[in-house]
């Protein structure tokens, strides 16, 4: 473990601060050091593997290599998934299992043990190994034929691991879940279509269709998922919403169900919520020096309201709830109302929204006043009540952190307005207004280097950003599933209200501002990962308009 912990230092994967939270969180949930660097987003699994392989001389199997067959049934899936271990192969003299942390002597113990013969591992990321265990999971396998004559092994691998369930629609709905949180889906979507159902899961805010089932399971899958989360299973003409938690890799994770009717039967979206391996941390969200600079200064004030905007699924709850976690400390009291709650903050008091019995954005942020509060997040500012509210308490005293849905940093003004605050009122809270874009991440191992397009070089000057020599474009492999793309990257604009910007407001000429320097804009940002080779052209045409 030493040896592992000093390579993790000498390859400057990770800092002794970052090692020091490792390990404590490691002391009270029990998992191995590799899977809380993963579960903690301190490492990412490709550099992990990597390590492990260089460390090991062992080598790395693709997802497509870890082929379902080869799972022995009679080895409980339980074993396997807490252990990150799937079997790959066997020859007469030995079986070949693909592991996520090669160094769990434990885990090769225990499989040597129980199938009496020689245990050859090879590593593999834990997505690729849960991912291949999930594809095995409505397959049925014959111990013996797999393992050959080996005087009653079977019954040892029994004592070893428990059993899953053996019904096939509770395999495929747990299967389904547990491979959405290893891809790093936010959605899975359940569609019944005329002679097949589908499955798609939104991967970094594209959706991608993984599976298709017969139309006969359209109905049990609903019935399941409904069971699950507390719906009511005989209704199917109107929609329904409900929650559930689910159990993967040792780690609960909250899903948000939504049913809706459709022509073929009932639609079926699993938003998945709480995902560990956000970072929670301003300084790890990839913002720009001078934007984190203007956040971090406005995060220092005292009192005054904080804006964040953006559409859907542009990442504007986690860059909150990363600006809480900076301000969180014993001395301070702060308060959020969300809905849902996504993220368990250890410190922090938050509140579920819940409108349909009277605890709305608004009344809660009333019941909050009475208790004392230094800071409060407010989910998003929905209507004029709560952005009253909200406003109000930064005019005495709090500092206020919410969302708005707006295309632009200068747009949040011109919607308080729209929705009836008056403009005094909003000079003389808001401190700062971001604007937030999420792009999707070239992947590192297969992007596609090429020169620069001309009239790519045009917007790159009209930005005021140096053309690179090169840009990048997606290619396909399989450490990003043949997408091109992994992971996302945020957009980031950032306005400061100065004097000058409070006169504007109060006087309801807030158009009139003097425009972000080009290379401070949302567009101007994006140019600058194009050129530092982190994203594609195409995603930063697709996420802001380059005019």
């Amino acid at each position: 473990m030493e040896d592992f912990e000093h390579v993790l230092q000498e390859k400057a994967f990770l800092n002794q601060n970052d090692l020091k939270r490792a390990r404590e969180v490691r002391s009270k949930t029990r998992n191995r050091l590799a899977e809380t660097l993963v579960r903690l987003g301190l490492v990412p699994e490709e550099q992990l593997v990597a390590l492990f392989a260089e460390m090991t001389g062992l080598p790395h199997r693709s997802r497509e290599e870890l082929a379902p067959d080869c799972i022995i049934e009679g080895l409980s899936r339980g074993f396997l998934q807490r252990h990150a271990v799937c079997p790959v192969g066997r020859t007469d003299e030995a079986i070949a299992v693909a592991m996520a942390d090669p160094t769990d002597r434990q885990a090769l113990a225990a499989l040597e043990f129980a199938t009496l013969a020689e245990i050859r591992p090879c590593v593999a990321t834990f997505s690729e190994v849960a991912d291949a265990l999930g594809r095995s999971a409505d397959e049925t396998f014959d111990v013996e034929a797999f393992m050959g004559e080996s005087d009653g092994a079977g019954s040892d691998i029994a004592r070893i691991l428990e059993d899953d369930s053996d019904a096939p629609v509770i395999r495929l709905v747990q299967r389904l879940l547990n491979n959405a949180v290893m891809r790093r889906a936010s959605d899975v979507h359940i569609e019944p279509m005329a002679r097949y159902v589908s499955v798609r899961y939104r991967i970094d805010g594209r959706l991608q269709e993984t599976e298709r089932h017969s139309d006969d399971l359209a109905g049990p899958v609903a019935s399941r998922i409904k069971i699950m989360a507390g719906l009511d299973i005989a209704e199917s003409r109107l929609p329904q919403d409900g929650r559930l938690r689910i159990t993967v890799r040792g780690r609960d994770v909250d899903v948000r169900v939504s049913t809706s009717p459709i022509a073929h039967g009932e639609s079926i979206v699993l938003r998945i919520l709480g995902r560990a391996e956000v970072p929670l941390d301003l300084d790890r969200l990839g913002l720009p020096p001078s934007a984190l600079a203007t956040f971090n200064r406005a995060l220092a004030k005292p009192h005054g309201i904080i804006l964040v905007t953006g559409p859907t699924g542009s990442g504007k709850s986690t860059t909150l709830y990363a600006a809480v976690s900076r301000l969180l400390r014993p001395e301070v009291k702060i308060l959020t109302v969300e809905d849902p709650v996504e993220v368990l903050i250890e410190g922090i008091n938050q509140v579920q929204a819940r409108p349909e019995i009277g605890l709305s954005y608004a009344a809660t942020l009333r019941a909050f006043l009475r208790q004392d509060p230094d800071i409060l997040m407010i989910g998003e500012i929905r209507d004029r009540e709560t952005a009253d509210i909200a406003l109000r308490s930064a005019l005495t005293g709090h500092l206020v952190l919410s969302t708005l849905h707006t295309n632009s940093a200068l747009g949040a003004f011109t919607r308080l307005a729209d929705i009836g605050i008056e403009p005094y009122l909003t000079a003389s809270t808001v401190i700062a207004a971001v604007a937030q874009r999420l792009v999707r991440a070239l992947c590192p191992t297969c992007r596609r280097e090429r020169a620069p397009k001309p009239e790519e070089i045009d917007y790159f000057e009209s930005a005021g950003v140096t053309p690179p020599e090169s840009v990048f474009d997606p290619a396909g492999c399989d450490q990003c599933a043949g997408t091109g793309y992994s992971g996302r990257v945020p957009l980031i604009e950032i306005i400061e209200v100065d004097d000058a910007l409070r006169h504007l407001i109060r006087s309801g000429a807030v158009n009139d501002a003097v425009p972000l320097n080009n290379t401070e804009s949302l567009a101007g940002h994006g140019l600058m990962l194009v050129a530092a080779g982190k994203t594609s052209f195409d995603e930063v045409v697709r996420a802001v308009s380059l005019q």
